[in-house]
């Protein structure tokens, strides 16, 4: 069978142009997708070391941070949960992309895991503006107001200091306008835009949660709204009611029609595919199943560990299993 020209041309130009690959290095830089001049990569940190319930046995999730690229500017998605985390992911930015400015660090949700080192970065490169919404933003703020800073995340990291956002380069995305920022490559008649769209789409694994969206390679990175093999966080969904919306939210994300999606808690070894959507739901009503079978959190964090081996994160099964028990912090 002979295709006539220009479809053959059109169809190898969009396999050849569009391509994502597994790369099992936590700190490649090389892209994992890449269409033109346009490149996405992603940066695998390591759980960093807490203490629960006087214990250091338990593990906090992995955490995968995205870089989108042009050959002049780029955007960082979300940031690391301490100074010295940030510092790591500065040094990586520095090396995948010698020579470009990092604009913009976007923020999908107001967990303290993904936006405490925002100074850090900032002061590495010191155009980066913030971008979230206020809803956002709004819960950043309340994830370091003294109180709550001091019980939850001073509790799990006793060296970790509350990090000072009154100083920091910040743009409110406003639904009323636009969503929508660019990133830019070349100039003059040559110049490409390429859209990066924050999508709201409320419940996650918190409030207010987003997702970013790229249309020129279908490509969503979610935040805590899609995971990879990590167990997930339900602390914050103690009703049968957001969990639906949880549900809900996934398939917001599916109707964006994705061609590959990147998890913020995923593993290096997890693949970028529109899996996850399916598996984070399912991982949500089998919670649902085994609440309802449980009589302790030992009995359901048991049960979600033989259902779910491969996934890690151990504190985050804990936390969250013990919530629904009212195990004390």
């Amino acid at each position: 069978m002979h295709l006539p020209y220009t479809l053959a041309l059109l169809l190898a130009t969009s396999v050849s142009t569009v391509f994502s690959k597994r790369d099992t290095s936590p700190c490649s830089t090389q892209p994992i997708i890449e269409k033109g001049d346009l490149q996405i990569y992603t940066y695998h940190a390591s759980p960093v070391p807490l203490v629960y319930q006087k214990s250091t046995d338990l593990s906090f999730s992995p955490t995968t941070f995205t870089l989108i690229s042009t050959k002049d500017e780029a955007v960082l998605v979300d940031a690391p949960i301490s100074p010295e985390r940030g510092e790591e992911l500065a040094d990586w930015i520095n090396a995948t992309i010698p020579g470009r400015k990092l604009t913009g660090i976007y923020v999908t949700h107001g967990h303290g895991d993904h936006f405490f080192a925002i100074p850090t970065i900032q002061k590495r490169f010191p155009g980066a503006r913030v971008l979230a919404t206020q809803e956002v933003y709004d819960h950043m703020l309340q994830q370091i107001e003294p109180g709550f800073f001091a019980s939850f995340w001073a509790a799990l990291f006793p060296k970790l200091e509350a990090p000072d956002l009154s100083d920091i380069n910040l743009d409110i995305l406003d639904p009323s306008t636009s969503l929508s920022f660019y990133l830019s490559s070349g100039n003059g008649h040559h110049k490409e835009h390429y859209e990066l769209r924050a999508v709201p789409v409320g419940e996650g694994d918190t409030v207010n949660s987003t997702v970013l969206y790229v249309p020129e390679v279908k490509t969503v990175i979610t935040g805590d709204v899609v995971y990879g093999n990590c167990y997930q966080y339900l602390a914050e969904n103690p009703t049968a009611e957001l969990r639906s919306q949880w549900l809900k939210s996934i398939d917001k994300v599916a109707g964006l029609h994705p061609q590959y999606v990147i998890p913020s808690h995923a593993l290096p070894t997890d693949n970028y595919g529109k899996n996850h959507l399916n598996e984070t739901k399912t991982y949500i009503e089998t919670f649902e199943q085994l609440l309802a079978e449980s009589s302790s959190w030992q009995q359901l964090e048991t049960s979600l560990k033989g259902r779910f081996p491969q996934r890690e994160g151990s504190f985050i099964l804990r936390y969250s299993t013990q919530t629904f028990f009212n195990a004390s912090f």
